[in-house]
């Protein structure tokens, strides 16, 4: 079995973080002019941009079970485990948030935040499961996905704190459940909001991740650049699909599936032999996550700051798509800001402690 070493990094996978976090500026662009100028940005045609999320979850599932497949059932490494996945998420989220929140008791940003309890407050900074509307409208429209990933990492931590024999039944019963709901075997009611988080088919590209982390663990694969363009071009007919409407198919087959095989297949040539990345593509990837975290804040208001100082801009629909672009770079370019100055300086408080661990 060839395997990368301790500290050899998996630069392709970064290269798709950064992609993934691209669409999804561009998905939320077009949302963002819908609300704020009623029209559409470059005719929807970046609305699969959605799709990165898909791609974010199937690269977590990976990345979680290729570097820690060797602590499930270890529960010494159950506390580094905890503290490395806590770490990696809330600190900057806290931050992201908590400037959300300010400004909206001081500035009005969004009016609807002052109508949330205290309860739904804390549920936003612990990341526990909401409904979407009131996470867009009083807290951040992300984090929904911020909760699933939360959701990963506790089934993940049972594999590590948990004997095999426990832990295995538990949670194979679950990806069952889950499996037979994506595929219609039984219906939930709307009402049961945890109930349909707990078995929403988004859990299934996680599953996929793991399964391509398996994959490329333990078995050789010599044709990495066949599966690497069978997903591209898996992933571009979901993009037609989605765009067209053709067919109503779940996400997880349109982008989850073609992401397992961009995974597997990029994964296995970088392993195989050196691949020469572009630095900045790198740099971008490393970043996806706070560019995550406030590109929907960035785009928001300056749209709404050019809507107030220039009305009439809606009225050129060329010159609006451009000045799209543009803002989707400064949303871009503020993500790689937040990440340099406040993300990774957050990071590196943590260190010492996780080296303990």
């Amino acid at each position: 079995m060839q395997k990368a070493t301790k500290h050899q990094k998996l630069n392709l996978l970064q290269v798709f973080r950064g992609l993934a976090a691209v669409m999804v500026i561009l998905a939320h662009c077009d949302l963002i002019f819908n609300q704020n100028f009623q029209k559409d940005f470059f005719g929807k045609i970046f609305n699969f941009g959605g799709s990165g999320v898909d791609f974010f979850f199937v690269l977590s599932g990976f990345i979680i079970l290729y570097i820690h497949q060797s602590d499930i059932g270890n529960r010494s490494k159950l506390k580094s485990f905890v503290i490395k996945r806590v770490t990696r998420i809330y600190p900057i989220y806290w931050v992201v948030l908590t400037l959300k929140l300010s400004a909206s008791l001081f500035f009005a940003y969004d009016p609807d935040t002052g109508k949330r309890n205290i309860l739904e407050i804390f549920k936003a900074f612990i990341l526990f499961p909401q409904r979407q509307e009131i996470l867009s409208s009083s807290f951040l429209g992300v984090s929904w996905t911020l909760s699933f990933e939360v959701f990963f990492y506790i089934i993940f931590a049972l594999l590590i704190g948990l004997k095999p024999k426990l832990c295995f039944p538990i949670i194979f019963a679950w990806l069952l459940l889950t499996f037979a709901h994506f595929i219609g075997v039984f219906d939930l009611p709307k009402d049961s909001f945890m109930l349909n988080f707990l078995l929403n088919e988004h859990n299934l590209e996680f599953f996929l991740g793991c399964l391509a982390a398996y994959i490329v663990s333990k078995h050789k694969i010599p044709q990495e650049m066949t599966l690497i363009c069978l997903g591209a071009f898996l992933y571009t007919l979901g993009a037609i699909n989605y765009y067209y409407k053709l067919v109503d198919i779940s996400s997880v087959i349109s982008f989850g599936i073609p992401s397992m095989l961009l995974v597997v297949g990029s994964t296995s040539l970088e392993m195989r032999k050196h691949v020469d990345v572009n630095k900045f593509l790198i740099y971008i990837g490393n970043a996806s996550y706070s560019i995550y975290l406030m590109h929907g804040f960035v785009i928001n208001n300056i749209t709404k700051f050019l809507l107030k100082v220039a009305p009439d801009i809606t009225q050129n629909i060329l010159i609006l798509n451009i000045l799209g672009l543009i803002i989707g770079f400064i949303a871009l370019l503020f993500g790689c800001a937040v990440y340099s100055y406040i993300e990774k300086p957050l990071i590196s408080i943590f260190k010492p402690k996780l080296a303990t661990t």
